[in-house]
């Protein structure tokens, strides 16, 4: 009887249990509440990043975003980009952006439509979105930005570069070469190398945050684009880089007149809004490259006229772009002495332009950089370029409208 008694005692035991643990699994199986996404806003784990607010003057909510990802309301979640957080897709009023960085904000995911380039180049940027991006954001890059000295260089021989005293330069070419110190920009040189797999590459690399576009692609010797809708379409693709973007550079008497290649560039740009944040020039003063005076001061002071006249009249063509002037000189006809002086004047006088942020030397197969291999010293026309002193390229923040 005692050992009956005890089975039902163990019995009872054994269901309690087991009631028990079938309340907790149900409890576990359950889903949690989680309220709509639109009340409840992410809490981020950076503290130092883009802040992005859904208030304008930064109130609260606000969330900041880490730097290199591009931020896109896609929903793709990869080594290089990350969701846009649900509450802060076109929700966006305001945004802070630390010293030292440059932020991108579009419209549609792929970096086209409205967008804005802000570059916090000397103190943090705290700002209201302009109204036609306000509640439109759905993509976002954050990366460093490089004060780098306006002076730059032009070359294709990495011993050439690495002789030259430059803080950045260019090889017509999307890599860079074995140059300590420099910072390479990268360029698609002609209209096959804008492409979805370039924009990937130059999202994964941290060291770049320029972009320069095609080639003299007026030139039929150049990158030889006739068309602008290719064009475009093309520059369209490279948006998505979340780089400044710069424009094609077309030839110096291909971008004033509304009929020439560059208006007809922008205008379509413009009509389709393409953000284009630089105007990258060419000029070798053709036309007066017979034009010479008694002395080579002279013809230098003369050629550097004409220079500062095309600059105020690509200025007046362009004013809310800044300029570069990836190729000049005072044209290969001219001697070795004229040029050494246009260099030095025309660098200073560049250095006071705050809109011109930089600029590198086209030296013409007469008046080579250097001696070539295999030592590679540096020519006087070389050591000129070499020495002379500049300013960085930004002197203030860049906070467009």
């Amino acid at each position: 009887m005692k050992n009956l008694k005890l089975s039902f005692i163990l019995l009872g035991l054994v269901s309690i249990v087991a009631i028990s643990c079938s309340k907790k699994e149900a409890e576990v199986r359950k889903a949690p509440v989680v309220p709509p996404t639109d009340e409840v806003p992410p809490t981020s784990t950076v503290t130092t990043g883009l802040t992005i607010s859904q208030g304008t003057n930064l109130a609260n909510p606000k969330f900041d975003l880490e730097e290199y990802f591009v931020y896109t309301s896609g929903g793709q979640s990869t080594i290089n980009f990350k969701s846009l957080p649900a509450t802060y897709n076109d929700k966006i009023k305001s945004i802070n952006i630390p010293r030292g960085y440059m932020a991108v904000l579009a419209e549609n995911q792929n970096g086209t439509g409205e967008s804005i380039c802000y570059v916090a180049a000397v103190s943090d940027i705290r700002a209201n979105l302009p109204q036609r991006l306000v509640d439109k954001v759905s993509f976002v890059r954050f990366v460093p930005i490089n004060n780098v000295e306006k002076k730059g260089l032009g070359l294709v021989v990495a011993n050439d570069i690495n002789a030259i005293n430059s803080a950045w330069y260019y090889n017509w070419s999307l890599n860079p070469f074995s140059a300590p110190n420099k910072q390479h920009v990268p360029m698609t040189w002609g209209k096959g190398s804008a492409t979805t797999a370039t924009a990937l590459d130059f999202i994964a690399r941290k060291n770049i945050d320029h972009y320069l576009s095609f080639n003299e692609p007026d030139n039929r010797n150049q990158s030889n684009i006739p068309d602008i809708d290719t064009a475009i379409s093309r520059y369209r693709l490279m948006l998505q880089t979340g780089l400044r973007m710069c424009s094609p550079a077309v030839e110096q008497d291909n971008a004033l007149d509304p009929t020439d290649w560059l208006p007809r560039f922008m205008a379509a740009a413009t009509a389709q809004k393409l953000r284009v944040d630089v105007i990258a020039l060419h000029w070798y003063d053709w036309g007066n490259e017979r034009n010479n005076l008694s002395t080579p001061e002279a013809t230098a002071a003369a050629v550097l006229n004409r220079f500062k006249n095309y600059i105020e009249r690509v200025r007046a063509a362009y004013p809310n772009q800044t300029l570069w002037f990836t190729e000049y000189n005072c044209n290969p006809n001219r001697t070795a002495d004229v040029h050494q002086i246009f260099m030095r004047e025309s660098a200073a006088y560049l250095n006071t332009l705050p809109y011109v942020e930089r600029y590198a030397y086209f030296f013409p197969a007469v008046h080579p950089v250097s001696s070539g291999a295999p030592n590679h010293t540096l020519t006087p026309i070389g050591q000129t370029w070499s020495d002379i002193t500049s300013v960085p390229s930004f002197s203030a923040n860049i906070v467009p409208r």
